[in-house]
């Protein structure tokens, strides 16, 4: 599976966090939590005007719209 931003993420599927551009409050708040590249996430919630609400980590996660086109994933699990 190619590449996608988190913005475009379809709800239900998972995927692996592919690249996380560099951004130090982004990269520090993600990192804190042990969300990195490479890390597993299912998406919950993806609607528009809305942050996107991800699980990784036994951990449930919301992040901003702006925030979401600076993190690319891909490798969906159900392939």
């Amino acid at each position: 599976m190619k590449e996608i931003l988190l913005s475009e993420a379809v709800p239900g599927k998972s995927y692996f966090i592919r690249e996380i551009k560099d951004e130090l409050r982004l990269n520090n708040r993600l990192s804190s939590m042990g969300i990195l590249t490479g890390t597993k996430i299912e998406i919950c919630q993806n609607k528009k005007k809305q942050p996107v609400l991800l699980f990784a980590r036994d951990t449930l996660v919301a992040i901003g719209r702006e925030e979401c086109t600076k993190i690319k994933i891909g490798g969906d699990s159900d392939e």
